[in-house]
């Protein structure tokens, strides 16, 4: 006997995560997710973080961000990167997605169920949605959408063993070997976006070309200048999830007020705050923290500091060189005080960070400090001489990769440098565009370690396609053990099951070293006082914002 499962999940809020618009002048709102995870199946109503103002009236005006950098690809398949995330959120749309408070939602799905051994998935899709070049959006467009999914370069295995079958028009049926996080797997990591059939079956492990970036969301692709900017235009044909009383997360009940909305790449931090106080710009992505007292103090701003932060990081080339040794890895570990590089990247503002060695922050269910004593934060130059004689590393050139497009990149950077090469490594900086980085860390030749940051994770599902064995964003990196925990782990289960093997996944990481995490940095953002609808995320979400 099957037993049906209540389409909406429940939204657990926080007071926090009710984004009330701060006034310029005012104490700036922070945000900080609840801790819930994928697994939790209670049945309610739908909630929201906000109602939408049915007074408001839609706009053809054009919504001005100014962002740090614009993606190199809107293909969510072949990017890690948070701004082609930012952007295909508004264009694409999922059969489940994440809410307010991190558990999953049904987007274009409209209902389903699972049989009692939990390896059987009946999805019911909504009915009369039409993607923007006009067709309508059935069965055949989900199946081929999640076949053309396992051919991404991002892919990480995590579906190989799912078939996928047409039961009707609207309904598809998941068989799986094994128990699955499933709903959670169609949500995040690199969501499985729905693009209408023959564009996804042309794309087989082929990357969206502008042309073929046809989605359901409430915008569609207008212009695309790459490193200038992109312009998104209202999707009138858009259909509304009336399930739900206003937006929640990346789903719920979208509204695109705004005619248009355009991102331009500012890389100065001073011209996108010049442009937000003279008008030019509607709202600034990555405010830094100099200028917070500056957007407080005016009543004309709006300033947002939002938790969980950003996690600094680097990655290493586990494909050539010394970094593919743990001793060598270790040692780089081990030159480093933390705390330096955390103040160096919020410019002595120690409210503006923290030391935290979890991928997933204090405000995050699957938070843990597992693995992380006597390599984290504990610096130790007389173990680093002999972690560097281990890996008979004899002051060979160590390449290192960041940028100045991210200021947080370029300030870890300065303390980094300064550090390891105090300790007797010869580093050798290497300072590039973020494009033009992200491009030679890929190739994995060149280079061995790459200064990077982690936008904030819903769920242990999202690792995948960073540590993952063959994953484009784990750089050669290979461990069974590392492996098996996410095989695990991406079973599903409850939330306290999957906990414990989370733990035991970041032990293992702090045993072998994929990367190395050295704080979390909390991100400002700004906007014109008068802009409403809008709710701080780390991900910034532009439909529901009005005037």
């Amino acid at each position: 006997m099957k037993k049906l499962l209540v389409v909406f999940i429940v939204v657990a809020m926080l007071l926090g995560m009710v984004a009330c618009q701060p006034s310029g002048g005012t104490d700036p709102v922070t945000t900080q997710p609840a801790d819930t995870a994928e697994g939790t199946k209670a049945t309610a109503e739908p909630g929201t973080t906000e109602e939408p103002d049915i007074n408001v009236e839609f706009s053809d005006k054009t919504f001005h961000a100014a962002m740090t950098a614009t993606p190199t690809a809107l293909d969510e398949g072949y990017s890690t990167n948070a701004y082609c995330r930012q952007t295909s959120a508004h264009m694409f749309e999922t059969l489940f997605t994440f809410d307010e408070a991190s558990a999953v939602i049904p987007q274009l799905a409209d209902s389903f169920t699972v049989s009692d051994d939990g390896l059987v998935y009946n999805v019911t899709l909504r009915q009369g949605i039409t993607f923007h070049d006009g067709s309508a959006f059935d069965a055949d467009d989900a199946i081929a959408s999640i076949e053309r999914y396992k051919t991404n370069s991002t892919y990480s295995g995590a579906l190989d063993t799912v078939i996928v079958e047409k039961v009707g028009d609207y309904e598809i049926k998941f068989t799986l070997e094994e128990p699955l996080a499933l709903t959670s797997l169609l949500a995040f990591p690199q969501r499985v976006i729905m693009i209408p059939k023959e564009i996804a079956e042309s794309h087989m492990g082929v990357e969206l070309d502008e042309k073929a970036l046809i989605g359901t969301g409430p915008y569609m692709l207008k212009e695309w200048t790459r490193d200038v900017r992109i312009i998104l235009e209202r999707f009138d044909d858009y259909v509304l999830d009336e399930r739900y009383e206003g937006p929640t997360g990346f789903g719920g009940k979208r509204i695109a007020y705004y005619k248009t909305i355009q991102m331009d790449s500012v890389t100065e931090a001073e011209a996108r705050i010049a442009g937000l106080e003279t008008g030019e710009f509607d709202f600034a992505d990555a405010i830094p923290t100099t200028a917070y007292d500056r957007i407080v103090a005016n009543a004309d701003l709006a300033l947002n500091v939002i938790k969980p932060g950003k996690s600094i990081v680097v990655e290493f080339n586990h494909a050539e060189g010394f970094t593919m040794d743990i001793n060598f890895r270790k040692a780089l570990a081990l030159a480093i005080d933390p705390t330096e590089v955390m103040l160096a990247v919020t410019s002595g503002r120690s409210e503006f960070y923290r030391l935290d060695p979890s991928l997933y922050q204090p405000e995050q269910y699957f938070f843990t400090e597992a693995g992380s004593e006597g390599i984290y934060n504990a610096k130790d130059l007389d173990k680093v001489k002999e972690l560097l004689a281990a890996a008979n590393y004899n002051g060979e050139e160590i390449v290192y990769l960041y940028n100045k497009d991210y200021a947080s990149h370029y300030a870890a950077g300065v303390s980094l440098i300064q550090q390891w090469q105090e300790a007797g490594i010869n580093i050798v900086p290497k300072l590039n565009d973020w494009t033009t980085q992200l491009s030679i860390a890929q190739s994995l030749t060149g280079w061995a370690i790459n200064q990077s940051s982690y936008s904030a994770r819903f769920d242990p599902n999202q690792v995948r396609n960073m540590i993952r064995s063959g994953t484009l964003g784990a750089y050669g990196f290979a461990d069974d053990k590392v492996d098996q925990y996410l095989d695990e782990i991406g079973r599903g289960g409850t939330n306290e099951e999957r906990l414990a093997v989370w733990e035991k996944l970041q032990e293992r990481i702090w045993e072998t070293l994929p990367f190395l995490k050295f704080g979390d940095e909390f991100s400002l953002n700004a906007m014109r006082a008068d802009v409403k609808g809008y709710v701080p995320s780390y991900i910034d979400r532009f439909w529901m914002v009005h005037e």
